[in-house]
């Protein structure tokens, strides 16, 4: 019984033992960085996709059997150029009857003009009477009411003519062909879309608690899904002041200093928004804040001892926060990513 006795109380000293060795020379290892100064972006994060400033939708006016197609999904049009023509057989005969007459009214007008100055020359002679001269006054103004309108119905069926075609109404590339030839369009319908790829934007949502921050002219860097080994400069075009009730975003559209040469309207985009430059700042990695419903932590480390120390946040970049307040110094280690299990007056060991 004895011999069990001391058997017991040895392992318990080696317990206490072991303990004792471990809170003394045994801690646990923490990552650890440094407080340093330096420069920062302060940056509002939006999505959007890409849209353009200048889009047509060109529709057939007159409708009818398309009889001509000049471009397709994906060319590109000059500002002019006629895209389609309708069965336009009965407009081209107004137009030349149109001619005709008024090529009959220029003639029917030099006649009774000449007739006009014949007569005024007879009756300065007295050789016709005065109602006669007026007559041929009466004639030659009769004359010029028909060209005016000549001139008139030749315009009116020449606008006729012109609604059988589809015309583009800048230089541009063509993103929708909804026609083919032969198909017959009912008045006004849609023919083509197109848009102008220099006037291509990326519109932003961004969300209302940064829209005050967003001013014109501020730079971006813009990534795409469909390019995502590239980044994008850019900067803020135009601000739209108006909030959607229900995501709570604002419209912001940014213009790209260099935009691909195949970048696609509807493709998805991340916007970072440079709203501020902050130069020589105190910053500590995001990481190492631990972020409390009452204050915001750093923990120091100092002689092997963890130490709180109360911060306040300013600007952030995603990855860096700027201290605005608190007994940090430049150099300063502190804990790089605290855990729950972190306490203040703890002693640890940094990890290599």
């Amino acid at each position: 019984m004895k011999k069990k006795v001391i058997v017991f109380g040895s392992l318990v000293g080696v317990l206490i033992a072991f303990v004792l060795y471990r809170s003394l020379f045994v801690h646990p290892k923490v990552g650890v960085t440094t407080v340093q100064r330096g420069n920062l972006l302060k940056v509002i994060y939006a999505t959007g996709n890409v849209t353009a400033d200048s889009t047509a939708t060109l529709r057939s006016e007159s409708g009818g059997i398309v009889t001509y197609i000049g471009t397709h999904e994906g060319m590109s049009v000059k500002r002019g150029q006629m895209l389609l023509k309708t069965d336009d057989s009965d407009d081209m005969l107004r137009v030349e009857q149109a001619k005709t007459d008024l090529r009959s009214a220029q003639v029917d007008l030099q006649d009774k003009l000449e007739n006009l100055k014949r007569m005024e020359t007879l009756y300065e002679s007295r050789s016709v009477t005065r109602k006669q001269l007026d007559d041929a006054k009466t004639q030659s103004d009769l004359a010029e009411i028909s060209l005016q309108q000549s001139k008139i119905a030749l315009k009116i069926s020449e606008e006729e003519l012109s609604k059988t075609r589809v015309t583009a109404p800048f230089s541009g590339v063509i993103i929708f062909s909804g026609a083919k030839l032969g198909d017959y369009l009912l008045p006004d319908a849609v023919c083509f879309q197109m848009i102008a790829p220099r006037s291509i934007l990326v519109e932003a949502e961004v969300d209302e608690q940064d829209f005050a921050n967003v001013k014109n002219g501020e730079k971006c860097v813009v990534a795409f899904d469909a390019f995502s080994d590239r980044r994008f400069d850019g900067f803020v075009y135009r601000i739209v002041p108006k909030t959607n009730e229900s995501t709570k975003t604002s419209k912001v559209f940014i213009k790209l200093t260099d935009p691909p040469s195949n970048l696609n309207v509807g493709m998805t985009a991340t916007v970072n928004i440079v709203a501020a430059e902050l130069h020589d700042v105190l910053l500590v990695p995001r990481t190492a804040v631990m972020q409390l419903p009452e204050s915001n932590l750093i923990y120091a480390v100092e002689g092997g001892i963890v130490r709180a120390m109360r911060v306040d946040l300013g600007a952030t970049d995603g990855k860096f926060s700027e201290i605005l307040g608190g007994n940090l110094r430049p150099g300063l280690e502190i804990v790089s990513e605290p855990g729950s299990d972190i306490r203040n007056g703890m002693r640890v060991e940094a990890a290599n």
